[in-house]
């Protein structure tokens, strides 16, 4: 169903500062190491899927649900265009987005599909544009306890270059945004040898198209990958290991550029107390980026302690290196029945279209999932309690996120990410903070793109949201978001001259609960950004009334 809709669905472009990106499907990591292995653009599991993030097929009971929704607004904005001073047009946008959710669970077979397009239409220009926005995902055991297939559909607006007007909805329109559209499909062999080891063999084919917008064409691609994993089973207490290979061929249809990856690699842990261990991966890389001026092959190595004194609490360190250099990664998360905190970083090399396929760090349904997960145990009815909570709380569905803006040149990326959540009886806040810079693997091989002769780009940015009830219909929510951006050597030639830009986004809302299935919003955003760059600066002041109803 996913592949059909994807096959029909018209491309009109779009663009979100806060993106509606794929939603989290599991941290991409393999269990027990701090991150991502070198070398699979996106994650120990492809393309940061992972099995438990369908649940554990043939658990619960058999079930099937469908909700369509219909959601109308109406914004006035000051600035529709996001143009610099004196060349601003307001205007009168109203959007019509009808959808569809649709779960279903079985003894083998999950599957989930979220489908809402976004009809705009523009009264001063006199434009229109439809948006599409897919979220489709399922898995399915086709032969028991052997065959399995993965599956996942995604269609969503993203902004395209670094430095470029910023759109925070589809309201705005600008020319530096475009429709992404994903697909993924693995199907995987799985067995176990009784209980001293667990082999799993997977095949998985990915596409990436966008449109035109500024060049995003320019990553539209195809891959084939294959992934084949023995670990350790149930017999094995103390000391636990794998051995993972792994092997992707990435072809871009437009530049007919080609990547391809190589990886093997060992793991293994021991624990030295009952909740510390000491973890150690040791492999070799072959990787071929097409245009590389290095040779970015050779052995890599990490070694570092995995802390887990609860189940709601880890701590995950490990340093080693790489055929770059040094090589460093932590991940820390610690959970209460009202609270989630986080702490992350880590170095990998990717691209723009890995990225794409990665789940989103900072959406709202992942934070409030985890907050969640206390009082609501079951993953489809505590899926079902977070959509309503951010339906009935009229929240933006993430946070503010590091803009992933369009190359085909595959770079060094390093992300620090800290956050924080409390679920409390009135009031629920959410918070991050992160720090992420890409850097050219050679300096010989700049970031090109919309960057140019760049060699690094650093996003640096913060956000805060907080929603209170006020009373048992009535919740306000505010929203407050800052990024500053950073690269040198933008444009064509090798000028060395800096961008900078520095964008602050703020959301108030209102939102009242008229019956069961209906609410209302009324908010007012500002957006400034703050740019050395000629044309850079821009302000707009909106104000929507939204109307949200669930059949």
């Amino acid at each position: 169903m996913s592949a059909a809709l994807l096959a029909v669905l018209a491309p009109p472009a779009s663009a979100q500062y806060l993106p509606t990106g794929p939603g989290t499907l599991g941290s991409g990591s393999l269990p027990g190491t701090a991150g991502s292995l070198p070398g699979t653009f996106g994650g120990g599991s492809p393309y940061g899927l992972a099995p438990e993030a369908f649940g554990t097929l043939g658990e619960g009971q058999r079930k099937w649900e469908i909700i369509p929704r219909l959601g109308v607004q109406e914004t006035y904005t000051d600035n529709v265009r996001l143009q610099p001073p004196g060349s601003e047009r307001s205007d009168w946008v109203t959007e019509v987005r009808p959808g569809v959710s649709i779960n279903g669970r079985g003894a083998r077979l999950r599957f989930n599909f979220d489908y809402s397009p976004d009809l705009v239409y523009r009264k001063e220009e006199g434009s229109h544009d439809v948006f599409h926005n897919l979220n489709a995902f399922g898995n399915a055991e086709l032969v028991r306890q052997l065959l399995f297939v993965d599956t996942r559909a995604n269609v969503f607006q993203s902004n395209v270059a670094l430095f470029g007007p910023q759109a925070v909805s589809n309201a705005n329109s600008t020319d530096n945004r475009t429709t992404v559209r994903t697909f993924f499909l693995s199907p995987y062999l799985r067995h176990d040898f009784g209980s001293e080891a667990q082999g799993e063999a997977r095949y998985s084919f990915s596409t990436l198209n966008s449109d035109s917008t500024a060049g995003a064409n320019a990553t539209n691609s195809d891959a084939n990958r294959i992934d084949a994993r023995l670990s350790s089973g149930p017999a094995y207490k103390l000391q636990t290991w794998n051995l993972t290979y792994s092997k992707e061929h990435i072809d871009y249809t437009e530049t007919h550029q080609s990547i391809d990856t190589e990886m093997i690699s060992a793991y293994g842990r021991r624990l030295i107390t009952p909740t510390l261990g000491l973890q150690a991966t040791v492999g070799y890389e072959n990787n071929d980026y097409g245009v590389a001026a290095n040779s970015p092959k050779g052995k890599f190595w990490s070694i570092g302690p995995d802390w887990a004194p609860t189940d709601r609490t880890r701590l995950s360190a490990t340093m080693g290196r790489r055929y770059y250099g040094p090589n460093q990664a932590l991940d820390f998360t610690h959970r209460t029945r009202l609270t989630t905190w986080g702490l992350s970083y880590h170095e990998d090399v990717t691209t723009t279209r890995g990225q794409f396929f990665v789940p989103t760090v900072f959406d709202s349904a992942s934070y409030l999932n985890t907050l969640f997960l206390a009082s609501i145990p079951d993953p489809a009815a505590r899926q079902t309690a977070v959509q309503n909570f951010i339906s009935q709380a009229g929240i933006p569905s993430t946070l503010t996120v590091p803009l992933n803006y369009f190359t085909t040149v595959p770079y060094l990326q390093k992300t620090a990410n800290a956050s924080f959540g409390i679920l409390g009886v009135r009031n629920t806040v959410l918070f991050n903070v992160f720090s992420q810079k890409r850097e050219a693997i050679s300096a010989n091989q700049p970031l090109g793109g919309v960057l140019g002769q760049a060699t690094s780009s650093t996003q640096n940015g913060t956000s805060l949201l907080w929603t209170s009830r006020l009373t048992q219909l009535t919740t306000s929510n505010a929203t407050i978001g800052y990024s500053r951006t950073e690269a040198e050597n933008i444009g064509t030639a090798n000028t060395g001259a800096s961008a900078q830009y520095n964008l602050t986004y703020i959301r108030l809302g209102l939102t009242t609960q008229f019956q069961p299935k209906i609410t209302g919003t009324l908010s007012y955003r500002r957006l400034r950004n703050d740019s050395n760059q000629a044309g850079g600066d821009y302000n707009e002041n909106a104000v929507s009334a939204l109307l949200n109803m669930r059949f």
